[in-house]
């Protein structure tokens, strides 16, 4: 499964471009990351008068929610290792979620979120629903995990 990793501007100041760049070393860093996902910077539309590079998402392709999961936790980590945590998206399918924290419970939302639809790797039906046949509209997560949830 493809997922896009973003990360808003920070408080203090630094640049997206800059906390994405410091994002995709550290994953590139992470032993779990390296063994089970392949990141890549995507870069940004050059506008005129830009100066340098400058990268929209980091995309991630992982096989599975396991390493979905590290990859989460990966991201909460750093996070964590911020001073002024800035706010990392994680968008798949049109759905997005927000990293706040790397709780086993938030990576567990987080996770649920994304990988809804996919069971043993396989798609799902394509009726929106989720294996169990519930409709798969309820909320991502509450306190500490991701509440944006949006559909393209």
């Amino acid at each position: 499964m493809q997922v896009d990793i973003a990360v808003d501007a920070q408080a203090d100041g630094e640049s997206d471009d800059r906390s994405l760049t410091s994002l995709y070393r550290w994953l590139g860093r992470d032993p779990e990351v390296v063994r089970h996902a392949q990141v890549s910077l995507v870069p940004r539309q050059a506008q005129p008068g830009d100066m340098g590079d400058a990268f929209e998402v980091i995309n991630a392709v992982v096989a599975n929610a396991i390493a979905l999961g590290g990859l989460v936790v990966a991201c909460a980590t750093w996070r964590g290792s911020r001073s002024a945590a800035p706010p990392v998206r994680i968008e798949r399918d049109g759905v997005t979620i927000t990293v706040e924290d790397g709780s086993p419970e938030s990576v567990h939302r987080i996770v649920a979120a994304l990988a809804r639809g996919e069971q043993d790797g396989d798609e799902a039906d394509g009726d929106g629903r989720d294996g169990d046949g519930q409709d798969g509209d309820e909320e991502a997560g509450d306190e500490g995990a991701g509440r944006d949830r949006q559909r393209s």
